[in-house]
């Protein structure tokens, strides 16, 4: 499920970058095996720019301290099927993602526009959502931000990834807060009937 937390960043930076959403930003989310081959596209010229690349970062460290026992172990009721007369008991596991933003250009001064209103944007907490696609009908709230302890790393042009022309590089570091991994279990809810030969006495009799 940890796509649908990928998913809902890009959609926010195409937004960020074409709020009137008629450009069609090429922001795109790859993983370092495919950034490699987004390179290679790049040196037959087929790449229009800007170009933005969101990278999820391998590591999925759980954060501990944000670990609620009974929810990790057991689970909370989440939802109700009124079809199956089941109970969906949620288990949440609390995970650090991090990304990495990549922004190339084919000139200094779109690099550090852009850098800079992504920057700007994100520097405080900026909170997203997610809709669970499984049993339970929810939603997740989620805070993402530029990690504090990085700035914009820019790199100078270079021509290695392209026939013609330079590529000019920028990245930045995003922490995000609120990610979890889901996992729901079904519990049938038994309905127990009572007995016709049950006789209820009122007191004194």
């Amino acid at each position: 499920m940890l796509y649908l937390f990928d998913n809902a960043i890009v959609e926010d930076l195409k937004r960020t970058i074409d709020p009137d959403g008629g450009a069609n930003p090429n922001v795109i989310m790859t993983d370092v095996d495919n950034y490699q081959g987004i390179l290679a596209q790049m040196q037959e010229d087929k790449i229009t720019y800007p170009l933005f690349l969101l990278v999820r970062h391998d590591d999925m460290p759980v954060k501990t301290e944000l670990m609620n026992f009974a929810r990790y172990m057991r689970g909370v009721p989440a939802g109700f099927d009124t079809k199956t007369n089941n109970i969906y008991y949620e288990r949440a596991l609390p995970v650090d993602l991090k990304y990495t933003l990549w922004i190339l250009t084919t000139n200094v001064a779109d690099r550090d526009e852009c850098a800079r209103e992504i920057y700007y944007k994100y520097l405080s907490m900026y909170y997203l959502h997610i809709d669970l696609p499984y049993e339970v009908d929810r939603r997740i709230r989620f805070g993402i931000r530029v990690d504090p302890n990085t700035g914009i790393e820019n790199e100078s042009g270079s021509s290695q990834y392209t026939q013609t022309g330079s590529i000019y590089q920028a990245h930045l570091e995003f922490i995000t807060d609120g990610c979890v991994m889901i996992n729901n279990t079904p519990r049938h809810l038994k309905i127990t009937q009572m007995s016709k030969d049950l006789k209820i006495k009122n007191p004194g009799e």
